[in-house]
């Protein structure tokens, strides 16, 4: 259903190799790292701070968003990159010297950090790409391989935590108990010894407050946007003016759906805001009209193919083509290079912008497709499973998680679903088929969603269970958060399709499976022989 997804193990295929973009430049790693040390040593200092009852947490916002700027350092112009840079060091010098203030006037001894980079007004971003180039080799030189691998996964941790923080600013203010674990593991960094245990512990307690924050965060969306049910959504497209909403971000697409209820605009959903059509508070709009596109992460061809405007959420991961320049635009506070900012929920340029477009002169039919589900119908049918898992009808589940739909996984899921033997039984939010022992629920990536439903089904199956087992498919900010949460759930058996090297490399699924026994796809033969005749399991 799905295709040309940009992070996917197929390189061949994905838009990020057409376009050169699919490993990470030495100086976008400076970068990172100068980043990364302003983080973390601000995060000391607001730790020092709280204690001392002096600032709670001033820096919370910055902190967050510095975070993410790790993710999304490549889609910055030199401008943007100095702007974010130049701030975060600020507000690590004004941070630092309220700190040092406070113990003067105390008179108590500072526990105070040397900086590690020192940057002046005059400094060019070459210069800060050089400073950072020799902090990052610096560092590494001092603590050994398997500390810097696990350094890395905390790292990415901290990362999944802070995208589902700044999901949850869209709803409410953040709360402190949450950034205190963001704090904390920031600031394990600034420790050059440490043991791996400490490490470890550090990231179990953040994939612990990450699950807590992916179960808050479905909460609020549900009582934002009504409950789910299944829905059918069209796929076809109809004459008019048209703008499309790219990402995640539901606040965004409703803010854009208010504003041009009068406008006699049509509005299309595209990637993972599919999921956006079974909730209730959606269904209202009647120009709400479908989804549009083949693919679940920014495709150069949607946008391509799109005759109107188009809305690219704050969720939504980016890597865009310039190319369409004065039709995307955003409401991030540093929009990538090339789309036009949304200030102030203002969608005037936005709806302009779609009136100026050619739009869809005849349309197009291209049938429908399901989301979300029936809760009643859907427990009926788990009930059901439960039952013949218990009596041994079934001896064996699997769950297949959401997805990138890249093409190496769609040829391996094909072949695992055929191969499975009669008394196996699918559960399924991605990869599916027509065959009687597969339960297809199409949540389009929703994580939230996905997890409070793994919750419901827990009551009737024991995911603990040896003959149980999870494929984990979607490689993103996340994945790294999800495997540990799920095998700190009592899972036994986990198993990760390949990542690309740039979003988790070699070395960290390596030290991933030595921690958590967490196994990599091989071949769809080899895996079910495996799983099926207990020779990897995780008992």
């Amino acid at each position: 259903m799905f295709f040309n997804n940009f992070i996917s193990s197929d390189y061949e295929f994905n838009e990020c190799t057409s376009r050169g973009a699919c490993s990470v430049s030495p100086d976008i790693t400076s970068l990172q790292e100068v980043i990364l040390i302003f983080l973390r040593q601000l995060a000391f200092y607001e730790l020092k701070l709280s204690s001392m009852d002096v600032q709670q947490f001033k820096n919370k916002d910055v902190l967050i968003e510095g975070v993410m700027s790790l993710e999304n350092t490549k889609e910055y112009t030199q401008d943007q990159l100095l702007e974010i840079i130049s701030g975060l060091y600020s507000d690590l010098v004004k941070t630092r010297r309220l700190y040092t203030k406070t113990c003067n006037e105390r008179d108590i001894k500072c526990e105070d950090l040397k900086f590690a980079l020192k940057l002046s007004p005059q400094m060019t971003l070459a210069a800060i790409i050089k400073e950072g180039e020799k902090a990052f080799l610096e560092k590494y030189k001092k603590i050994s391989p398997a500390q810097k691998n696990i350094t890395e996964i905390l790292i990415l941790v901290i990362k999944s935590v802070c995208a589902n923080l700044i999901v949850l600013q869209s709803y409410a203010p953040i709360e402190n108990s949450s950034y205190i674990t963001v704090l904390k593991g920031l600031n394990l960094l600034n420790q050059t010894r440490v043991s791996l245990d400490k490490i470890k512990k550090m990231i179990d307690e953040l994939a612990k407050t990450d699950l807590e924050l992916i179960s808050l965060r479905n909460k609020l969306q549900i009582k934002t946007y009504g409950k789910v049910s299944q829905k059918s959504v069209s796929l076809s497209t109809r004459p008019g003016k048209a703008i499309l909403v790219s990402g995640r971000n539901f606040q965004n697409l409703y803010d854009i759906l208010e504003a041009t209820k009068d406008a006699s605009i049509d509005i299309y959903s595209h990637s993972d805001l599919l999921i956006a059509h079974s909730f209730e508070a959606f269904n209202k709009f009647n120009h709400f009209k479908g989804h549009y596109g083949n693919c679940m992460e920014n495709c150069v061809l949607d946008f391509a193919t799109f005759p109107g405007a188009i809305l690219l959420t704050k969720n939504s991961a980016q890597n865009l083509e310039y190319l369409y320049r004065g039709r995307l635009f955003s409401a991030e506070k540093l929009p990538p290079k090339g789309v036009v900012q949304i200030k102030d929920n203002d969608f005037t340029p936005l709806i302009e912008s779609a009136n100026d477009a050619k739009g869809f002169a005849k349309g197009r039919e291209m049938g429908q497709i399901e989301v979300g589900y029936n809760y009643d119908v859907l427990m009926a049918e788990i009930e059901k499973i439960s039952e013949k898992f218990k009596s041994g009808e079934i001896e064996h589940i699997f769950f297949i998680g959401m997805s990138n739909y890249s093409a190496a996984q769609n040829e391996y899921f094909t072949k695992l679903l055929k191969l499975l033997p009669k008394k196996t039984f699918v559960i399924s939010f991605s990869y599916h088929n027509d065959a009687d022992n597969i339960l297809y629920i199409n949540l389009v990536n929703n994580l939230p969603l996905a997890y409070n439903l793994l919750h419901e089904i827990s009551e009737k199956l024991p995911l603990d269970d040896e003959r149980v087992t999870f494929f984990l498919t979607k490689c993103d900010a996340n994945s790294v958060s999800n495997m540990i949460s799920l095998k700190n759930l009592g899972a036994k058996n986990i198993y990760l399709s390949k990542c690309p090297p740039m979003v988790i490399s070699p070395t960290i699924l390596s030290t991933l499976s030595t921690l958590y026994n967490i196994k990599n796809t091989t071949y769809p033969v080899n895996d079910l022989e495996n799983i099926l005749n207990n020779k990897e399991t995780g008992i």
